[in-house]
């Protein structure tokens, strides 16, 4: 009876261990996604926040009119004012042209030549702003204009080249209040019975260091519309401080395009990844993502399409040697939209549909996700993220082995992230200039699993601190 008892627990550890491995697989591809997805979304929104800057500083001017301009062509101020108020109402030609002609009047004013700098290269003409921020080379500017000058001609250098090469680098320490994912009922059930987690075996509250470095590159086809191809790689680890047989790493690969057309835009990749816990193989997995967006009938909302395939091979650790029973494809349909609220917050929505098959059915599911996301610039390149998901799983089978009753999920995430580049903070004023550009970054997980089976009922809060800094070449 002892002996029947003992091997009861045993494989009751192992059940334990087997529902928390795969999400911590997920929360692997997850947080190089969130990261991925915040940098995108603070780079449109930065620029989106940019244009709004520029036109509040023209607010309050007084509106000037072409007829206006016409009884007083030579009025140097007043065609500088018509200018702005051009730039302000999106008018860039027009801006053009009233600055070139400001120009013929007084080529020596530095500050007008610099800003059709700024309208030229917003028009594309790049290699005409690259001439007018050029003649300003060794002209004696004010600092600040200097910067921007010299920001741009940076800018213009990059642009002007088919072949972009980038590399983002994040380091940062994290807490987790039950890393183990250990159920809240402190009982887990075996064949319908119910058992004491021992004390051992309780949610562990674990520390751990985390690595994120990502290596991209795309090149530009040469056609008007922008085709491009592109490639990236992206390698995670974290190695945790206490529960070592849950150090993850991940390496994955991406290699697709982007297909542009007045109607919509196509972007086909294909990927691969690799999960490794305690430096053993979990997971081997190969999809395809098919993305569909259109920006035609909207500048500010953007309705988009998903469409996944994955084939994932799962492995036998030593933790868990039944892993393999979760291998199978599994399909994902995604549809959502995003919406410039303002021009500093962007609020994002999806539904997704999830289809798990797997070797034995207990461990295949369907999965419906819904997602709402809002960024918001704060200002000073300050960013504030707000994400909450709910999921609902159903599986297909019921396993008898835990219970005689089909698995029913419902999961509850909020995550939220605030970031800064360290010159907001006192301490970037103080150190060397290649540390300034770093972004500190800190963020809260809520995660709540509720399940009509015991035995996968938990609530983690996670909570990182994060350091990032970009390179471009």
């Amino acid at each position: 009876m002892n002996k029947k008892l003992g091997r009861g627990i045993s494989v009751l550890l192992q059940l334990l261990l087997l529902s928390s491995l795969p999400a911590i697989a997920q929360e692997t591809r997850r947080d190089v996604e969130y990261l991925k997805t915040e940098a995108r979304e603070e780079r449109q929104v930065a620029e989106s926040a940019k244009k709004a800057k520029e036109k509040a500083a023209l607010e309050g001017m007084k509106k000037l009119t072409f007829q206006d301009i016409l009884k007083q062509p030579d009025d140097i101020a007043m065609n500088y004012a018509y200018a702005r108020d051009q730039i302000a109402r999106n008018d860039l030609l027009g801006a053009s042209a009233t600055l070139e002609r400001i120009l013929l009047i007084n080529p020596n004013l530095h500050q007008v030549r610099a800003l059709q700098g700024v309208v030229l290269f917003r028009l594309g003409a790049l290699e005409d702003s690259r001439i007018a921020f050029d003649s300003l080379k060794e002209v004696k500017l004010p600092d600040s204009l200097r910067v921007e000058v010299d920001n741009y001609l940076r800018a213009i250098k990059r642009q002007k080249r088919r072949t972009h090469f980038s590399a983002r680098e994040t380091l940062g320490w994290g807490i987790d209040s039950n890393r183990n994912a250990v159920a809240s009922s402190k009982t887990q059930l075996y064949r319908d019975v119910a058992y004491p987690i021992a004390a051992q075996n309780r949610a562990r509250r674990d520390t751990h260091f985390l690595n994120i470095t990502n290596l991209g590159a795309s090149h530009d086809l040469g056609f008007q519309a922008g085709h491009e191809v592109f490639a990236d790689f992206s390698y995670y680890l974290q190695e945790q401080t206490q529960v070592n047989s849950l150090d993850t790493q991940s390496f994955q690969y991406d290699l697709g395009g982007t297909y542009k057309s007045k109607w919509l835009n196509f972007t086909p990749m294909f990927y691969a990844y690799h999960v490794q816990l305690s430096d053993q193989t979990f997971l081997r997995s190969q999809g395809g993502r098919f993305y569909f967006d259109n920006t035609y009938w909207s500048k500010k909302l953007r309705p988009f399409i998903i469409t996944s395939i994955e084939r994932q091979d799962f492995n036998g650790v030593s933790e868990s040697p039944d892993s393999y029973e979760r291998t199978g494809p599994q399909f994902d349909q995604t549809g959502g939209f995003s919406y410039i609220l303002t021009p500093t917050m962007r609020w994002t929505s999806s539904i997704t549909y999830q289809n798990k098959c797997a070797k034995e059915k207990f461990d295949a599911y369907h999965n419906l996700k819904l997602e709402n996301s809002h960024t918001w610039l704060l200002g000073k390149g300050q960013f504030l993220i707000n994400t909450i998901t709910a999921e609902f799983d159903r599986y297909k089978e019921a396993d008898h082995d835990v219970v005689g009753r089909i698995r029913r999920d419902q999961v509850l995430s909020y995550r939220v992230t605030y970031g800064a580049p360290l010159t907001f903070f006192l301490i970037g004023k103080i150190l060397p200039r290649p540390f300034q550009d770093i972004t500190l970054s800190a963020n809260y997980e809520y995660f709540r699993e509720l399940a009509n089976i015991t035995n996968y009922s938990y609530t983690d809060h996670k909570f990182q601190i994060l350091w990032t800094k970009r390179f471009d070449f």
